[in-house]
């Protein structure tokens, strides 16, 4: 086993969590970004009919849409997790 160094850091450092939490939440706003406009291509741009495109425009709208958000969603409440630890963090090395 290898050894274990310590660098004298306990927690984290608050100014990486909060560059973590930015791009958390940066990543929150691109999915939201892609899911529109994909969303807008396949429910009024896309020209494909028949039963195959029935079938996905109802998957879109019914799983992977919901998905995408849900994804999306997590990233805005991680950020503000992250944000929060990292405020605690910087309390708490006062």
């Amino acid at each position: 086993m290898g050894e274990i160094v310590s660098t004298g850091l306990y927690g984290a450092d608050p100014e990486e969590l909060h560059h973590f939490a930015r791009d958390l939440d940066l990543a929150h706003t691109v999915l939201l970004t892609i899911k529109q406009e994909l969303n807008t291509r396949i429910t009024s741009r896309l020209r494909w009919e028949g039963p195959d495109a029935f079938v996905f425009r109802h998957a879109w709208q019914s799983s992977y849409a919901p998905v995408i958000a849900q994804t999306a969603a997590m990233l805005k409440a991680t950020a503000q997790l992250v944000t929060a630890q990292a405020n605690e963090q910087h309390e708490a090395s006062r």
